[in-house]
């Protein structure tokens, strides 16, 4: 579990975002922005 979290703070981190907390709450607003985010790394 620990390796998923490291791998999504970094991909949050790739993508520009360096407030970690604001970055999840704007990810988990809408479902389409995680997998974008994922599809785009």
């Amino acid at each position: 579990m620990a390796g998923l979290r490291n791998a999504a703070i970094t991909l949050l981190r790739l993508d520009g975002h360096h407030n970690i907390a604001a970055a999840l709450r704007h990810r988990a607003r809408d479902t389409d922005r995680p997998i974008n985010l994922l599809l785009a790394a």
